[in-house]
């Protein structure tokens, strides 16, 4: 019996160093967020794409020798006019980033998108950026959680960031604090804003279908919202 025993506890102590061990390897070799690697430009140019300035052939050929872009994933997506309107790609290991999109009119870039998957905190997000001026939020609803998706604006520098926070207890308040992580980062040229918040590329919500209004950001904390 005393055998078994010291078998059984061998294995478990295995499996506890082997997922240690993988752990510590899989955040050794994560890379951060590729919006803090950027520095060939000052934002809301992204790695030499810049709103409002580049072009599509452009933007491939920086994709082409971007360390971290999964080369056969970049895609086109046409509207029904046969006009370009975005490019999307998959990051792969040890980018920690999902997907990036750049949007085009014209063939003239207006924003980019990156989906920074929380391998990103707003701390490291303000750091670089600065404070956002405002703020937008929205109630959802996934498999057994309501959660409040939180956008945070600077139309003056041209980049939002969204982040995504649980409502526990049917809350009417949340609390965001610098170590938030951050689901999405979108930089745009700042002189398109109003005509880009009629579009899904900055609010994914319809514009006629919005029923929330922007609020000045003052700093971390509470978030109020109402339950319409």
């Amino acid at each position: 019996m005393k055998d078994f025993l010291k078998t059984v506890a061998g294995i478990f102590l295995f499996i506890i160093v082997a997922v240690g061990a993988l752990t510590f390897l899989r955040n050794y070799n994560r890379r951060p967020s590729v919006i803090l690697t950027s520095t060939e430009c000052s934002p809301p140019c992204w790695y030499g794409i810049k709103p409002g300035q580049t072009h599509s052939s452009q933007v491939y050929a920086i994709l082409d020798q971007l360390e971290g872009v999964n080369r056969d994933s970049v895609m086109d997506d046409y509207d029904r006019n046969d006009k370009h309107t975005e490019i999307n790609w998959f990051f792969q290991r040890p980018i920690a980033d999902g997907l990036g999109s750049v949007y085009l009119d014209n063939d003239l870039v207006i924003a980019i998108s990156i989906l920074t998957q929380n391998s990103l905190k707003l701390d490291d997000l303000f750091e670089k950026l600065g404070q956002p001026e405002q703020y937008w939020t929205e109630i959802g609803h996934g498999e057994n959680v309501e959660y409040l998706e939180v956008i945070l604006l600077n139309p003056t520098k041209g980049y939002l960031a969204e982040v995504i926070i649980d409502i526990e207890n049917n809350a009417n308040q949340v609390e965001i604090q610098g170590t938030t992580p951050i689901l999405l980062v979108t930089y745009f040229a700042p002189e398109m804003f109003q005509e880009l918040l009629e579009t899904r590329i900055l609010i994914g919500k319809s514009f006629n279908a919005r029923t929330s209004t922007f609020q000045k950001w003052s700093g971390f904390g509470t978030i109020a919202f109402e339950r319409k």
